[in-house]
């Protein structure tokens, strides 16, 4: 599916700016995300490209709009690299998981409020951005607009995880703005089909683990056995991360697998 990567308003007040940094990681690219009426919020700066930067600054100066704050779901390079420049260029306060920011102190917007949500899984200070006079839900990379998300331990966790994408199912939203990929359109859908696809895979572990193999990376070749081997890496962590959780409640041997 084509990303526009210019400036594309997306709903009433929300405009987003894709980076040119697409990869089997980061899909498109990672979206920035622009919300408000005179003044806006910038949702996840994303990498530290010029052409991206300045791509916000000259979005900004179109709109006619005052940025109030930056704002960062989460701390990897795709979405914080360009954090640095951008509070150079513009001197306003950077809002994160850390102090100051809690999901007891909604942001206020001047067309609504952005109430806070911890949602770890993918990393452990993983924020989403909850607007629920639109009900609209920011989602970081809890989720994607194409395809799914790595959980890689020991920062990710599988547990979080699915309690974050149950929390957020429990919200109705009616549209997510993802990190990477278009807009989700039927989001509940979605969010039970990410979790139905990781319980599906915990199965599968749980099944190899039953025929004697032994380790992440056995049981990821068994389970990705179809895939090029390229996918093996990335799989290995994912079965890790479902060892992990299963041991963690009791269901497996606290040794932890050879991977």
């Amino acid at each position: 599916m084509s990303i526009e990567r210019t400036l594309t308003q997306i709903d009433t007040y929300v405009w987003r700016i894709v980076a040119n940094n697409p990869s089997p990681m980061t899909g498109p690219g990672t979206n920035t995300y622009l919300v408000g009426r005179e003044r806006v919020v910038i949702i996840d700066p994303g990498p530290q490209l010029a052409d991206h930067l300045d791509g916000i600054l000259a979005a900004l100066e179109t709109l006619n709009v005052i940025p109030q704050a930056i704002v960062l779901t989460h701390p990897h390079p795709d979405h914080e690299g360009g954090v640095d420049w951008l509070l150079n260029k513009l001197s306003i306060p950077l809002l994160k998981f850390e102090q100051p920011f809690r999901h007891e102190s909604p942001l206020e917007l001047d067309c609504g409020t952005l109430q806070i949500h911890h949602t770890p899984g993918h990393i452990h200070d993983h924020i989403s951005l909850w607007w629920p006079e639109h009900r609209m839900l920011f989602a970081g990379d809890l989720v994607a607009g194409q395809g799914t998300i790595v959980v890689i331990p020991p920062d990710g966790d599988m547990a979080d995880y699915l309690a974050s994408l149950r929390a957020m199912k429990g919200l109705a939203p009616a549209k997510i703005l993802p990190g990477h990929g278009p807009v989700i359109a039927m989001p509940e859908e979605l969010l039970q089909n990410y979790i139905d696809h990781r319980l599906a895979r915990e199965q599968q572990v749980l099944y190899w683990l039953d025929q004697g193999r032994s380790g992440a990376r056995a049981i990821a070749e068994a389970i990705y056995a179809d895939q090029p081997p390229q996918v093996l890496p990335i799989a290995t962590l994912q079965v890790e991360a479902h060892l992990t959780k299963l041991r963690n409640e009791g269901r497996l041997d606290a040794d932890p697998p050879d991977s």
